[in-house]
């Protein structure tokens, strides 16, 4: 495989692996929103919490699928790389 094909790769599993991050941030941001707006609450510090949580959680639940996928790749690049002898 070439350099441009592996560049490609790189991009498409970082939008893998963000995404999961990025749904339940967006997810419970829109959510505590929306509750907000229904209570009539003001305060700015509670959706920032709520998403810490959530986002924390699930970086923790799909840490290790991600550094798995992470190894196995980074192994497809290492072994595309020619071995020169002396």
């Amino acid at each position: 495989m070439d350099t441009i094909s592996y560049f490609q790769q790189v991009l498409l599993y970082i939008t893998l692996w963000s995404a999961p991050a990025l749904i339940v941030a967006t997810v419970f941001g829109i959510g505590v929103s929306l509750l907000q707006a229904l209570m009539q609450l003001q305060d700015q510090t509670l959706p920032f919490f709520v998403k810490l949580v959530a986002v924390t959680v699930t970086i923790t639940l799909t840490g290790s699928w991600v550094a798995g996928q992470l190894v196995i790749f980074t192994k497809s690049i290492l072994d595309a790389i020619p071995y020169v002898g002396r």
